[in-house]
């Protein structure tokens, strides 16, 4: 742990008031310490915690944030996935792996990473001399995902606790970033994806999906995924526009089949 902390610590930053945007945090054993104020952030079971204490969670992020629920969510999700029409999990991998233009050696930003399967796929791509930290808020989620890399053995995964609309991330820090099935639950998306553009390096890639609805389709499933629970059903052609506006370029996107789209781009 100690030799992956050395190797994240000069993409981090510490949340809130803790850290400023340009200063990198002090590794000491087990953890992160902040330079002015001493305090140390320690890694407990697997997971670095850089969340914000201010952060208030939308109702699907607390239901998230279960041991039970989290279980189910990990559980569940192949079960599930062909309801959705969702592909299968080999092939959204590989549709994420070449869009990001994955190579051995690349560092990885995997934001809303839940139980790490996306995380861990990524981590074995980019090989040893790669990168891959796996953020989300929800502790549970993150529990799930440290016990997987314990499993696979892993020592290129890093599991953060953090917020996507406030990165504990330095700017310009990665050459590739993930939100592979998280979209439809971060409460402010143009706030998430100026983090995106933030953290991303020049020449940077962007892979994300979500539950979504194509241009011009109704809103009424929106407003209902809303209502429930404080999801989205991200518009593709709205998200096209608002990457387009970031500074994103080759912006494409599809929804093969279901409730599920899946888009990309690159800094230009």
């Amino acid at each position: 742990m100690q030799e992956l902390l050395e190797r994240a610590a000069p993409l981090l930053r510490l949340p809130g008031p803790l850290g400023s945007p340009d200063q990198m945090p002090e590794v000491v054993e087990g953890g992160l310490r902040c330079p002015d104020s001493g305090r140390v952030l320690p890694v407990r079971d697997g997971v670095l915690d850089l969340l914000d204490p201010g952060f208030a969670p939308t109702v699907s992020q607390k239901a998230l944030d279960f041991r039970l629920t989290a279980w189910l969510y990990d559980w569940l999700r192949p079960h599930l996935a062909p309801l959705f029409r969702m592909p299968s999990f080999a092939s959204e991998v590989e549709n994420a792996v070449e869009h990001l233009g994955l190579e051995r050696g690349d560092s990885v930003l995997d934001v809303a990473c839940g139980q790490g399967n996306f995380t861990l796929a990524f981590a074995e791509r980019v090989g040893p001399d790669g990168l891959v930290v796996g953020l989300d808020i929800a502790h549970a989620m993150l529990a799930r995902a440290a016990r997987h890399v314990r499993e696979t053995g892993v020592r290129n995964v890093l599991l953060v606790r953090g917020d996507a609309l406030a990165l504990p991330i330095a700017t310009g820090a990665f050459p590739r970033v993930a939100c592979s099935g998280g979209l439809h639950q971060i409460p402010d998306l143009p706030r998430a994806l100026a983090e995106f553009r933030r953290v991303s390096r020049p020449g940077g890639r962007l892979v994300a999906s979500g539950f979504a609805s194509l241009p011009g389709s109704t809103g009424a499933t929106r407003r209902l995924m809303r209502r429930a629970a404080d999801l989205h059903a991200v518009d593709l052609g709205w998200l096209r526009g608002e990457l387009e506006t970031a500074g994103y370029e080759d912006v494409a996107f599809e929804m093969p089949a279901g409730a599920v789209g899946y888009i990309w781009g690159r800094i230009a």
